[in-house]
């Protein structure tokens, strides 16, 4: 996790919390398009092990990409809380 000190010479905390906002907003619209190409077992005739496959890589993206949404929440918390 990333963990900016806030310090006069430094960012504002605005500066830097608002960013992460935007980025955290970025990847739920990611998570939500790629929600809609969760692979189906329809699209994979006669292929069974190989839609297994895939769709256990899609998840694990979502998964990733799930992990970085929720870090980066964390880190403008972090910052949130160094504001006296």
């Amino acid at each position: 996790m990333i963990r900016p000190t806030l310090n006069l010479n430094g960012s504002s905390a605005d500066d830097l919390i608002q960013p992460r906002l935007a980025a955290y907003d970025a990847l739920q619209a990611a998570i939500k398009a790629l929600q809609q190409v969760t692979p189906n077992g329809r699209d994979y005739p006669g292929d069974n092990d190989q839609c297994v496959a895939d769709r256990q890589a899609h998840y694990d993206r979502l998964a990733a990409i799930t992990a970085i949404a929720t870090e980066i929440v964390a880190e403008a918390v972090l910052i949130k809380e160094q504001i006296k």
